[in-house]
């Protein structure tokens, strides 16, 4: 929260004179900098998310392999999902909390997404005859009235103004899902694990490994 400062001309001068700034040339460069990391932040993420989207039909066809591989399943897809609500604003696809006294934010990972993607509210049918996935909503928690856009992994086709599901039904999977993550955690603090080093993987090199498995299985 920024400081408002009053003083007098004579005060004013004073502290020009002793090079006394409100705001140091080294607090601006700071704030510049922090601000373009969240703009390159914001770019990476709206990357990322077309990424995914585009290539949707060929992580539905790997689901099952992908929630059996931990490095798949921990990739991180916050940036997929969207919603947000009347009076509470954006749903947060991530959540901080602490373990062992230290603070440890978790994303929605791509198992996670998976998982929220297989129950019913998520799930509406496509005119092409396949299952077409929610990606965005929004409505109220007051009322329960929701608005969502599914995309059709198959035709890529995009539905918009779903109407038919409480606004709740969109939240409460989200919920569980970074309630399961924070429990899993946990557990790893509490059982010793957690500085054990996991092999990691980004959504770019699991859908190149994907793209190339299924090469190899043509030939």
């Amino acid at each position: 929260m920024s400081v408002k400062i009053q003083e007098g001309f004579a005060l004013f001068s004073k502290r020009m004179d002793a090079k006394v700034y409100i705001e140091s040339d080294d607090e601006v460069i700071d704030n510049m900098e922090s601000q373009r990391i969240l703009e390159i932040k914001k770019e990476r993420d709206e990357r990322k998310r077309k990424l995914l989207f585009d290539n949707l039909d060929l992580i539905m066809r790997h689901r099952d392999e992908i929630l059996k591989t931990p490095r798949y399943a921990r990739v991180d897809a916050h940036y997929a999902l969207r919603g947000g609500g009347a009076y509470i604003g954006p749903i947060s696809m991530q959540r901080t909390f602490y373990a062992a006294g230290f603070p440890v934010t978790l994303h929605i990972t791509l198992g996670s997404l998976l998982g929220i993607w297989g129950t019913a509210a998520y799930k509406v049918d496509c005119s092409c005859g396949n299952t077409a996935y929610i990606r965005s909503f929004g409505g109220s928690p007051l009322s329960g009235m929701s608005v969502a856009g599914a995309i059709c992994p198959h035709c890529k086709n995009e539905i918009h103004g779903i109407r038919s599901r409480s606004f709740g039904e969109y939240v409460r999977p989200v919920q569980n899902a970074l309630g399961s993550e924070e429990a899993a955690v946990s557990q790893a603090f509490t059982s010793g694990v957690s500085g054990k080093v996991c092999e990691r993987c980004s959504l770019e090199k699991m859908i190149s490994e994907l793209k190339m498995r299924e090469f190899q299985d043509m030939q």
